[in-house]
């Protein structure tokens, strides 16, 4: 597939799992061993993403950004199921998650925002999806993105 084009899965349940092709010179994760290290993956989904600066009287109140997490985290998820080769039961552990909010300077909620990516991951692989986790606010973030997010995490060999 074109760098920028979206990947489509099927997950475990037989839902649809897509996630955002790189828009540089990366790859969406790179494995060694049982270890997976999952690139900063955006919210963009069909082509758009969810984007503009958090806080209050800004682009996005903290409602919003948490839903902006969220969809974030199911990116990192279809990424996760592709480096697991299609099934999650290879998922061993979820270890780490980073999470970045394009954040005015006196939003101090950045944390709040990524509890929402780190709720549905957990939601979703259940306790093996508990993790360490960096939440940050930075004053910009590529293509304007609101949250991205980037994982480490282990897979069974």
């Amino acid at each position: 597939m074109a760098r920028g084009g979206e990947v489509h899965r099927e997950s475990g349940e037989g839902e649809r799992m897509s996630h955002p092709e790189p828009v540089g010179l990366y790859e969406p994760f790179v494995r060694v061993g049982e270890l997976v290290a999952l690139s900063a993956i955006s919210t963009s989904r069909d082509g758009v993403l969810v984007t503009g600066k958090v806080g209050q009287g800004r682009d996005l109140d903290l409602a919003a950004a948490q839903g902006a997490a969220r969809r974030a985290a199911e990116n990192l998820l279809s990424v996760l199921l592709d480096a697991a080769g299609g099934d999650y039961a290879n998922v061993e552990r979820l270890l780490l998650v980073r999470g970045y909010v394009n954040a005015a300077e006196d939003f101090g909620q950045v944390h709040k925002v990524i509890d929402a990516a780190s709720a549905l991951l957990i939601e979703r692989l259940g306790e093996k999806g508990r993790h360490a986790r960096t939440a940050l606010g930075l004053t910009t973030l590529p293509n304007n993105n609101a949250v991205t997010l980037e994982a480490i995490a282990v897979l069974k060999a």
